[in-house]
């Protein structure tokens, strides 16, 4: 008796060391692999600064030869804003004199808000512009200032009525009409619920750290911030399992230190970092 006692214990203390072990396994197994990407709108850049990354945004009109990527595989994504038209873009011109343009963002010199409302807008993004980007070689969009519509009309709910709506019909009909290229939305919190099967990926930009523009400054954002801004994206990747969370932060590349806890601090929120200048002029590696 004793000794089968003895048996039953031995069995049932290795079922437990198993079941603890295949928790684990299966804990490990559902970690997201690591995803290396990085945003870096100039173009003196060499092709080997960014032969770690898997993904890097570039700009659509000013970028690298994208060849050496393509040849690495390594996914090249093209800035589009759809809430703004800065003055340096060609068609700037052409969208001010159709009276689409609405007032100066004072942040952005030169960038002017765009009434995302009008359908010769969605037609330009839809018609000229998402495919021209796609025809350079890229594999996807960045779309940024996707919140601008939702800010016009928080403002001023008469004036800008519809922009919010406006944004999510546009977001949608780039996906819808280019279904293979992958889609990246800069925030755009407000709208995410609706977009977020339109979308591939979501970046959280500034989730832990904020740029002071008025001295020119980097600082960690308050951790209620940052908390409930990756609660709530999470909570899209849970509904969008395909989703792909990632987080821009800026801070001085010298500070190694803060730059390898801002990373560590980001992925524990279950977020694909990179940290960079504000600038985002320089290729900025991830500390060792």
């Amino acid at each position: 008796m004793l000794a089968e006692a003895l048996g039953l214990r031995a069995i049932a203390a290795l079922c437990g060391v198993l079941f603890v072990f295949s928790t684990l396994l299966g804990f490990a197994r559902a970690q997201p692999p690591s995803f290396r990407w990085a945003v870096y709108y100039a173009d003196a850049a060499p092709p080997e600064a960014f032969a770690h990354f898997d993904m890097v945004v570039f700009d659509s009109d000013r970028h690298p030869d994208l060849g050496p990527l393509r040849a690495r595989k390594t996914l090249a994504i093209g800035y589009l804003s759809l809430g703004e038209v800065h003055r340096t873009r060609s068609y700037f011109d052409e969208v001010a004199r159709q009276g689409l343009l609405l007032e100066e963002n004072p942040t952005w010199q030169g960038a002017f808000a765009v009434d995302i409302r009008d359908k010769r807008w969605h037609a330009r993004i839809l018609d000229e512009l998402v495919p021209a980007i796609l025809a350079r070689g890229f594999d996807g969009v960045f779309l940024d200032t996707v919140d601008t519509g939702t800010d016009l009309e928080r403002r001023d709910r008469v004036r800008f009525a519809g922009a919010t709506l406006a944004t999510i019909e546009l977001v949608r009909a780039i996906k819808r009409r280019y279904p293979s290229a992958i889609v990246v939305l800069n925030r755009g919190y407000d709208i995410l619920p609706a977009v977020e099967n339109s979308v591939d990926m979501v970046l959280a930009e500034s989730l832990v750290t904020a740029w002071d523009f008025g001295n020119s400054r980097a600082r960690l954002a308050p951790a209620p911030q940052h908390e409930a801004e990756s609660a709530m994206l999470r909570e899209a990747a849970r509904r969008n399992p395909k989703l792909k969370l990632l987080a821009l932060e800026y801070w001085p590349p010298e500070d190694g230190a803060m730059l390898k806890e801002i990373y560590a601090k980001v992925r524990a929120l279950g977020f694909a970092p990179y940290v960079a200048t504000v600038a985002l002029d320089r290729v900025v590696p991830e500390p060792r």
